[in-house]
């Protein structure tokens, strides 16, 4: 599960069948709001990461395939196969600036970035 900071009516949840659900803790009884499917999922937990500005959600399923969504419309707006690992982690930097105030290395002519990890490691994937 990830609330949403902007508003903690709302959360996002994964399913064994692979898709995601959005909540808003008032309409609960009406069930989710919104719903992104795509992933091929059948015993994990889906790794859940929402970026800083609370428009994106970024995950990664059994299909090896990392997918970035539309939080507000649910339109998936990313989807590649980065790996042949299950991804057990994702995080969103919260800046693209370093503690001194300079552009990261990893972020330069990117609109973003996320770090991925699983057994296999630790990927940094970039897009603009």
């Amino acid at each position: 599960l990830v609330s949403l900071s902007s508003d903690e009516h709302y959360f996002l949840g994964s399913s064994m069948d692979g898709s995601i659900k959005l909540f808003d803790l008032r309409l609960i009884q009406k069930g989710a709001i919104q719903s992104y499917a795509g992933h091929v999922n059948s015993h994990n937990n889906l790794p859940l990461v929402v970026d800083p500005s609370e428009t994106l959600l970024m995950s990664g399923g059994e299909d090896c395939t990392v997918r970035i969504w539309s939080i507000k419309t649910g339109e998936q707006i990313f989807a590649k196969s980065v790996a042949d690992t299950l991804f057990t982690a994702l995080c969103w930097p919260e800046s693209n600036l370093n503690l001194d105030g300079s552009s990261s290395l990893f972020d330069l002519n990117h609109s973003w970035g996320a770090w991925m990890g699983s057994r296999d490691g630790l990927f940094y994937m970039h897009g603009t």
